[in-house]
């Protein structure tokens, strides 16, 4: 069995890819190289609610040391709803009424209904899932850790490569990130897919792309890095809507 010297490994020992809590503070301070779309990811926000929170039109262009308000996003909102004073019930009093008797009504005009058709959606009120062709591996090996959504577990998946391999994109989109910036991501890319998918690289070696280059299905991002004593290792992620899904669900099967 091969193993590979962890010597000159500046940060991996100390990486835990986790989606942090919203500040006390309500707000995160943009630091350089940081985009709309790693702070949401590191937030586990959708971008586009964060964008609209802080009234961020596209491209999402932000700069150094500007706040980036989460109020009016849905884990706030959430949060505000779980303090919030439960509703009071409304108290219904009884009284003996006497019954009126009334006269006959010879033509009585049964009244209008309210209309209760459903409002017709528009094709602008339907996200698109789906994404450019199909989902693909973004390195061969071996998965030695799954995805778990409770407490602090991992948002993602561990697959061990070979050493010197390429992390390629798993579908076309657009990196809308590329740096270190991210706390227990290492040298991370990130790419978006449609308005509905992110997909994150981490633990890089080596990035090989830039923010806003379009890539297809299959391009290389990055030489793969690892974490600690696991190298080299990929530690892959899927956001949709901002929320980590199990990656093993939209990626193709193993035979």
């Amino acid at each position: 069995m091969l193993h590979y010297s962890t010597k000159n490994d500046r940060t991996y020992a100390s990486n835990n890819a986790v989606v942090s809590s919203i500040p006390s503070s309500g707000y995160h301070r943009v630091q350089s190289g940081e985009t709309l779309f790693s702070i949401a990811f590191r937030y586990g926000l959708d971008y586009k609610e964060l964008a609209r929170a802080n009234r961020i039109d596209a491209p999402y262009t932000i700069y150094p040391k500007q706040k980036i308000r989460f109020s009016g996003t849905s884990k706030t909102a959430s949060n505000t709803a779980n303090k919030s004073e439960p509703t009071p019930q409304p108290i219904v009093q009884t009284r003996q009424v006497t019954p009126t008797v009334l006269p006959p009504v010879v033509a009585a005009t049964a009244p209008k209904a309210a209309a209760t058709t459903p409002r017709e959606v528009s094709k602008n009120d339907v996200k698109d899932e789906k994404i450019s062709g199909n989902w693909s591996w973004p390195i061969d090996g071996k998965v030695t850790r799954g995805f778990s959504n409770a407490g602090v577990s991992s948002k993602g998946i561990d697959i061990k490569a070979e050493q010197g391999a390429m992390v390629k994109a798993a579908a076309d989109g657009v990196v809308v990130y590329a740096g270190s910036g991210l706390i227990g991501y290492g040298n991370l890319v990130i790419v978006k897919h449609n308005d509905v998918y992110l997909s994150a690289y981490a633990y890089n070696e080596r990035i090989l792309v830039k923010e806003k280059q379009s890539v297809r299905a299959g391009d290389s991002l990055a030489v793969v890095g690892g974490k600690g004593e696991d190298r080299p290792l990929l530690h892959f992620e899927v956001r949709r809507d901002g929320q980590p899904i199990d990656p093993l669900n939209v990626l193709p099967k193993i035979n």
